[in-house]
């Protein structure tokens, strides 16, 4: 793996080469690569906060404890030596997140790990300790948080399991050492618990954001132990930390030292290669045509009551199919799906399919926002330097059309390519093409 450490910064030095082992690309190839997301990849880090939570609760505590203790027992001691302790531990986790929210840079730098996974459509399958919510923000994750949402886990998408609880249920908030204690005899018995295990013993297991003296991670690596047994799959961990606690011993383990989201982006840009993946930036063109395509659609449209051709109504429902594949582009990016091209050409053979029916139907005006939806699925393929030639314009029987000019020509000259299109216009749109009615053409987002 090349050296990424251009300047340094923190994020750059953390960056560190490393081999990308061909188990970790054919299990995300094959979908059965399965994230462990640790505090490390959230807010508790260093480069968020000058204190971390455990430091904040322990600075609350006006008796502090002689000896070190793990941040579960420190939290049991601030809830039993402070009035109203747990609603304070609570009140001071909501403030971090809130803090963390309103200021971008913050919220950059702690949701930098998910939204360099985001976009790798074959990840489908997280779970976390963390109490935060930047994978269903930023990854289009659903949560599975309690017993109940267990029964979305079937839904199409990505899934994050917080076994831990999450941010936008308090109440479900795994903090103290009676809150472990509970949380690990439900997973022995529960479903949630139960599913874990079952895709645990068929998956491969990468751990981010944890250290080998994370109470955390000690937790779930003892529990996946005496759960498994000897079916406990061989794992890996991705930590910045090259010190290796010696008296932690995982004969089935690899260790690889790099940044969390550096190893994520190393496995996107090595599907990028196999061509099993859409460049990440392309999804910058997409917004850059959307905003391009506002202006060129008004245009069109104020062609329809000036010239009153068919092809400007046909054109106008072209420009709409164009912008809604934008927008489902522009929507589907954090699930990553925009970038899959399985997905994406799957969805241009469908609509085709779709387009031969219309035809025969003689249903023109779908036919027409079709081809514009066609093309704007497309538009995820385009280079930056492609965007100028993109076809925003189009006369039916003929095509799209990359020219405004010749689109122009043809309108102003009334050229028609296609004498059964013409028709159904002039019966369905006499109104608009005989100026009695002003009203707007526009196709819905319906086929």
């Amino acid at each position: 793996m090349e050296d990424k450490r251009t300047c340094g910064c923190e994020s750059c030095e953390n960056k560190l080469p490393f081999d990308l082992p061909t188990e970790i690309i054919d299990a995300t190839i094959e979908g059965n690569l399965v994230i462990f997301a640790g505090a490390g990849i959230s807010t508790e880090t260093k480069k968020i906060f000058k204190e971390t939570l455990y430091e904040d609760i322990l600075d609350e505590i006006i008796k502090k404890p002689e000896d070190e203790l793990d941040f579960p027992s420190l939290m049991s001691l601030f809830c039993k030596t402070t009035k109203n302790g747990r609603q304070k531990l609570l009140q001071t986790i909501k403030y971090r997140f809130d803090y963390c929210h309103q200021f971008q840079e913050l919220y950059n730098q702690a949701s930098e790990f998910h939204k360099e996974l985001s976009s790798i459509y074959h990840i489908k399958s997280i779970v976390t300790t963390n109490w935060d919510d930047f994978f269903e923000r930023e990854a289009g994750a659903i949560p599975i948080v309690i017993p109940e949402d267990f029964a979305f886990h079937n839904l199409p998408g990505r899934k994050i399991y917080k076994i831990h609880g999450s941010i936008s249920n308090y109440g479900s908030i795994i903090a103290t050492k009676e809150d472990y204690d509970k949380c690990y005899k439900q997973l022995n018995r529960g479903i949630i618990g139960s599913y874990l295990k079952t895709i645990l013993a068929t998956k491969t297991v990468v751990f981010i954001g944890y250290s080998f003296r994370d109470y955390d991670f000690i937790r779930i690596y003892n529990y996946l132990k005496k759960e498994l047994k000897e079916i406990l799959p061989h794992c890996y961990i991705v930590t910045v930390n090259p010190e290796i606690d010696k008296n932690f011993k995982a004969p089935n383990m690899t260790i690889i030292n790099t940044d969390g989201a550096y190893f994520i982006s190393a496995i996107r840009k090595h599907l990028e290669g196999l061509k099993l993946l859409f460049p990440k930036e392309n999804i910058d063109n997409i917004y850059y045509l959307k905003q391009k395509h506002y202006k060129i659609h008004e245009e069109t449209s104020a062609l329809i009551p000036e010239k009153r051709t068919a092809n400007s109504i046909y054109c106008a429902l072209y420009q709409d199919g164009i912008s809604h594949a934008l927008s489902y582009l522009m929507y589907h990016a954090d699930s990553g799906l925009s970038f899959y091209p399985h997905k994406i050409f799957n969805s241009i053979d469908s609509y085709n399919e779709i387009r031969k029916l219309k035809i025969k139907a003689k249903n023109y005006p779908d036919v027409a926002y079709i081809d514009g939806y066609i093309e704007g699925l497309h538009s995820i393929l385009f280079k930056e330097e492609d965007l100028e030639d993109f076809p925003f314009w189009y006369l039916y029987g003929h095509g799209p059309v990359e020219d405004k000019t010749i689109f122009e020509d043809s309108v102003n000259k009334n050229e028609i390519f296609h004498k059964s299109a013409e028709n159904f216009a002039q019966k369905t749109f006499k109104d608009i093409l005989q100026g009695k009615s002003d009203l707007v053409i526009h196709h819905r987002p319906f086929i």
